[in-house]
């Protein structure tokens, strides 16, 4: 390359020595080029290029190489500060030789240019000369480099100075190097120049990067970020290193194929854009219009021409700080706005939004610049934020809409407008952080006091009626209800559909307003058709893909006096609220009819139309009610995974009085399987209190009592359970098997040694059973098995089997399935209780519990006294308990020790005595004597190294489930 170069330059006028390169050809250029110098024929280097793209490399180069030619290169370089200083770049050219002593002369240089007006030519070319001759003397015979870097902010009597050197320099050894960007006035006041060597460098091709990368790093490494380091830094080598430099510093490894953009990145492209104010201006107003800027909006903005918007425009694309005028990196826009003043940031933001306003531009992108200014809008901007805060919400971009809002409620509005926005901004912060909107109720309520509260919508006041309730703050309530039983009600079929829905919230948190509601509930199967289109407008599913029932048509006149405008119906967020709130309350409807399938699939829906429109608690209370069915199910770990989930999806603070039911779930879920020190923890969660005045306290207190039973805490179990049947009857509305409290009561009275109230609790649950699905008979029915004789046991369990498997109630059934592995083994049918046994286990595991853990489930899985044994173990007349064998504490535990071969006759005692029978009830049931029974359990307990029953049941189940014969 170095041989053609020289032969164009002998063929060519070096004033024609034209080169546009990358950086990585510019050594073998500058080479011939001093080497030209040297020979005699010196002139002005000019190097070309866009800011920060290595122009400053490029001189560092050349002063190296003349060092190793054994020229005397002095150096400077143009500052923007510096520009009004005469001579500044003159000094420092002086000061980078070792001639200091010529220094004294650059006051009186400075004090005359100073004097210095462009009409005293004679006075500016008597200093150049003298200059020039000074610059020379410092050369002492040596050939002469001079280089200056952004000689855009080259002070003028200095500039004067060099091109008066360089234009006298042809047939001298001296050489005068100075970088420009492209669409500097140098461009134009060199054209005449006899010796010009031109360089011009663009930016680096993909490839190029790779390279540039390889001389810093690792092949592999450039390989690997070379393309993800193009297109940040569109091929601008000052760029290019600072991005290794992030990427090596956050990833010393340079594991990562996508590039890191940190602290060098941003430095070094402020740098690239501090030293061009014409471009700095340019960037800064692209960053204000963000993705909306163009040309002809950054001239209006800037009140200058398009064409020179444009160019500028087009330097920065071609130093890779652009890409088609828009950032390639959202560190490199939040760079230009940082150079902004905070005060004409927000003047260059309104002025933004009134052009893109005048444009006819999208709302959502005038308003951004509006809430970008910060400024109190007027009319037209309120109305501007309010339908991008509409369109925001409808795709999901929550926070926009927020600050838009936000921005909005600060303006001068009229009543009917305040109300609007306020409405509008609490729903708006309750979707994505609930306890961002407390505050803002707050201000709510007190503006709706201050006024006539009279003629408020009642939609209005059914949304307001809401808030207060999720937070649990029912002495708003009661005034926020007192609001609307006294609107009177318009009638029409909008303000009828929000009662009815409002209707619904009302009934899941706080059922003690129900008795003065002014709306009639409809039975639950009832869906009309205002109700039907909003949900299949707000879940984009019909009403037949989600398995729903319509029980009638709404009167197309009654239709007719929907208003679309009082709902908003054209946007499709404010469909998917009314559709929200319905799909809820049949969610819960199913749940309680025990149509888990309908309702899961519902809820899946639900989740899908919240997720898409970004509303954070909708899909943390649909995550919940997943997780309460899966539960119901007997999918513990499924509903752990889902109600974990929605708990850490919003602050529990958010939760209000809603956050007992993922905690519900997780509280009853862990106890099932066993993991009660998590339970446990769930239960440390504050909660308020008035939760328990809510159908999800029900569940709470329900999932607690559990916890208590498998802890053995009977009587605090049984407190709640009976608690929750208090509430209960204290509520005007059935909630069916949404709280089956007998029952649970039920297992509580049999830990407690208590069979008659635990059977007249499920009696009286069975009493209920045609109103209730399935799956609570058959738990009514185990529960009832336990507390009547043993001779009527099998029978009940039978049938509870059998109520289970038709529901698919997988846990029910595997408790169920134990108590009767049980009742086989106390008549002695082994091979019976083990084939059970085995279908147990396998529910249990599908549920994701252990059958030992569920084994020891005390009293209705095992270790409770059976109601048939009125002795208590400890009664050794009639128990013939033999004392603890001696090689008992001797050796390894029974757990650990071969598996003991008992006899048929030892197996049907051993069994019978683990399921809590008396020693004279196993003598009757064998028709052996009394003494042959103590006999037996002597010799079992030897052989299994125990020394009571509850030992004896503990030891005895494990081997139970094992394969082969029936004598362990």
């Amino acid at each position: 390359m170095t041989a053609e170069i020289n032969s164009s330059l002998r063929r060519n006028p070096p004033q024609r020595g034209l080169m546009s390169m990358g950086l990585t050809d510019y050594q073998s250029r500058l080479r011939d080029v001093l080497g030209t110098a040297a020979r005699g024929n010196g002139g002005l280097l000019q190097v070309v290029g866009g800011p920060g793209v290595g122009k400053a490399t490029l001189l560092s180069s050349l002063e190296e190489q003349a060092a190793e030619s054994d020229a005397v290169c002095l150096t400077a370089s143009g500052f923007a500060e510096d520009t009004a200083i005469p001579f500044n770049i003159v000094e420092q050219l002086i000061r980078s030789s070792a001639a200091m002593g010529e220094l004294d002369v650059v006051a009186r240089w400075r004090t005359a240019g100073e004097r210095y007006s462009e009409a005293e030519h004679g006075m500016l070319a008597m200093l150049v000369r003298e200059i020039s001759d000074v610059l020379h003397r410092i050369a002492g015979g040596k050939q002469l480099v001079i280089a200056v870097d952004d000689v855009e902010h080259v002070d003028y009597p200095s500039l004067m100075c060099l091109l008066h050197i360089a234009r006298h320099a042809s047939g001298t050894r001296t050489l005068v190097a100075m970088s420009s960007g492209r669409t500097h006035h140098l461009c134009a006041r060199v054209q005449g120049f006899h010796n010009l060597y031109k360089v011009e460098i663009g930016t680096l091709s993909e490839s190029g990067v790779v390279r540039l990368l390889e001389r810093h790093a690792d092949a592999d490494l450039a390989d690997r970020i070379g393309a993800s380091c193009h297109a940040i830094s569109g091929g601008n080598p000052r760029l290019v290193r600072a991005l290794l430099h992030d990427h090596l510093m956050s990833a010393p490894d340079g594991s990562e194929r996508e590039v890191t953009v940190g602290a060098e990145f941003r430095d070094s492209y402020r740098w690239s854009l501090l030293c061009h104010p014409s471009l700095l201006q340019m960037a800064q107003i692209l960053a204000v219009l963000g993705p909306y800027g163009s040309p002809r909006r950054v001239a209006g903005l800037l009140e200058c021409g398009e064409e020179r918007a444009a160019r500028a425009i087009d330097v920065l694309d071609s130093a890779g700080l652009l890409e088609d005028g828009c950032f390639r990196h959202p560190a490199a826009r939040s760079v230009a706005l940082e150079t902004l003043a905070v005060e004409e940031r927000a003047r260059l933001g309104a002025k933004a939004a009134e052009l893109l306003y005048a444009d006819g531009a999208d709302p959502i992108a005038v308003a951004e610049l509006l809430v970008t200014a910060g400024k109190t809008p007027d009319h037209k901007g309120v109305a501007v934020l309010w339908h991008a805060a509409q369109k925001n919400l409808d795709e999901g971009r929550t926070e926009e809409a927020v600050a838009g809002l936000r921005l909005a409620a600060r303006a001068d509005l009229g009543r009917r407008e305040r109300l609007d926005i306020r409405m509008a901004l609490v729903g708006a912060l309750w979707a994505g952080n609930p306890a961002a909107a407390e505050p803002e109720l707050d201000r709510l309520m007190a503006a709706i006091r201050t006024e006539s509260p009279a003629d408020i919508p009642e939609q209005y006041l059914c949304f307001l009626l809401f808030m207060v309730l999720w937070f649990g703050r029912f002495s708003d309530v009661e005034e926020a209800f007192t609001w609307l039983s006294g609107s009177g009600g318009s009638g029409n079929a909008s303000s009828m559909a929000a009662l009815r829905v409002t209707r619904q919230w009302v009934t899941f948190l706080k059922p003690t307003l129900i008795h003065h509601f002014p709306d009639q509930d409809p039975s639950d199967r009832e869906v009309d058709g205002l109700w039907a289109a909003n949900l299949e407008h707000g879940l984009q599913l019909s009403v037949d893909e989600l398995g729903m029932e319509i029980g009638h048509l709404q009167d197309p006149r009654q239709m007719a006096d929907f208003s679309p405008d009082t709902m908003h119906l054209l946007s499709h967020s404010n469909h998917f609220w009314f559709a929200y709130a319905y799909a809820c309350r049949i969610v819960w409807a199913l749940a309680a009819r025990g149509e888990t399938e309908a309702a899961d699939r519902l809820c899946g829906a639900l989740f899908t139309a919240a997720d898409k429109l970004n509303m954070k608690t909708p899909c943390a209370v649909a995550l919940s009610m997943r997780a309460y069915i899966q539960c119901r199910q007997g999918d513990f770990t499924s509903a752990i995974d889902l109600a974990g989930t929605a708990l850490r999806s919003i602050p529990p603070r958010g939760w209000g009085v809603a956050i007992g039911l993922p905690l519900s779930v997780l509280v009853a879920a862990h106890t099932a399987i066993g993991r009660l020190d998590e339970a446990q923890r769930y239960l440390r969660y504050w909660v308020p209190k008035e939760m328990f005045d809510s159908v999800v306290g029900l569940e709470y207190l329900r999932a607690r009592g559990q916890y208590c039973l498998a802890t053995n805490r009977p009587y605090a179990a049984l407190n709640d359970f009976m608690v929750s049947g208090m509430l209960i009857d204290q509520w005007p509305v059935d909630f069916g098997d949404l709280a089956p409290w007998r029952i649970d009561a039920a297992e509580a009275y049999l830990h407690v040694h208590e069979p008659v109230e635990a059977k007249r609790l499920a009696l009286e649950e069975l009493k209920l059973s045609p109103d209730r699905p399935m799956s609570t008979r058959g738990r009514a029915l185990r529960v009832l098995a336990m507390a009547e004789d043993p001779d009527k046991r099998r029978l009940l369990l039978y049938q509870s089997v059998k109520c289970l498997r038709e529901h698919g109630d997988r846990y029910g059934l595997a408790r169920t399935l134990v108590e009767l592995s049980r009742d086989f083994l106390s008549t002695g049918e082994t091979q019976q209780a083990r084939a059970t046994w085995h279908e147990a286990q396998k529910l249990m595991d599908e549920c994701g519990m252990s059958a030992q853990h569920e084994s020891r489930r005390d009293p209705v899985m095992g270790g409770a006294e059976s109601p048939a044994d009125p002795q208590p173990p400890g009664n050794s007349e009639d128990s013939g308990e033999p004392g603890v064998p001696e090689d008992t504490a001797l050796g390894t535990s029974a757990e650990d020790a071969e598996p003991p071969v008992l006899s048929e006759a030892e197996w049907r005692v051993a069994t019978l005595a683990a399921s809590r029978m008396t020693n004279r009830q196993i003598a009757k049931s064998l028709y052996i004597t009394v003494s042959t029974v103590e006999q037996h359990l002597t010799r079992v307990y030897r052989k299994l190294s125990v020394g009571n029953r509850q030992d004896l049941s503990r030891r005895l189940w494990p081997l139970i489930g094992a394969t082969g014969s029936s004598s362990c």
